[in-house]
Parts: C-alpha cells; sequence; structure tokens
C-alpha cells in the first residue's frame, strides 16, 4: 500500500505562503506482529462518514482479536448504519443484512467502495 500525502505549509513573513507534500509515515495494524500497512485512522473516519452520509456500499478490511495472540482479518462488503461517534465507534451491517458489526474505529484496517 502506498504511503499517503498530506500538505505542508511553510510560512515566512517576507515569502508568500507555499505548499509542499510530505509523505506520511507507515501506520501498523493493531497487531504489532503483523507487519501489513494499513490506512491512517483520520482517513478510515473520513471515508467511513462519508460512506454513511452518501449511503455507498464499501468494502471493509476487519481486524478482530479471537485470543490472546490470534487475530482474523476480514473483508466484509455492506454500509455503514452510523457516523463514527465521539467514542470511536461505528456501525456497519453486511449487504446480505445478515451480520451487524460494532465496530471500534482501529478495528477497520481499509476502506474502499464496493
Amino acid at each position: 500500500m502506498q504511503n499517503y500525502i498530506y500538505p505542508v505549509s511553510n510560512h515566512r513573513e517576507s515569502t508568500p505562503k507555499t505548499t509542499y507534500l510530505r509523505p506520511i509515515p507507515s501506520v501498523q495494524s493493531i497487531n504489532a506482529n503483523i507487519l501489513d500497512k494499513v490506512m491512517p485512522i483520520h482517513q478510515v473516519v473520513r471515508f467511513a462518514n462519508q460512506a454513511f452520509e452518501n449511503h455507498i456500499p464499501v468494502y471493509a478490511v476487519i481486524e478482530e482479536k479471537q485470543g490472546p495472540k490470534a487475530y482474523t482479518r476480514t473483508l466484509v462488503w455492506g454500509i455503514f448504519n452510523s457516523r463514527v461517534t465521539p467514542k470511536r465507534q461505528v456501525m456497519f451491517t453486511t449487504a446480505d443484512k445478515k451480520v451487524t458489526y460494532l465496530l471500534h474505529i482501529s478495528q477497520i484496517l481499509a476502506i474502499q467502495l464496493g
């Protein structure tokens, strides 16, 4: 997965405002033993809120803890039923409406359009 970039402003009194692009450092999953890169948390929050507001079905990679050193990753397709709450939780329902997840935002590793 590629690194994401964000604008950085260089403010000086004598020169006009200049904007540069700087790479964001890689972000690790919630399981430190897994070395796969994931989307930055602020981007996951933004994409989840946009998908909820626009009622867009998305694919989401969810990481669940199964036990003391056991994690599973699942690719699910569905819609978000709520915005990200102040407690950093979000509701996600699969497209077949069989499973509804209450997820902490750190469990969502990636989101893409479905």
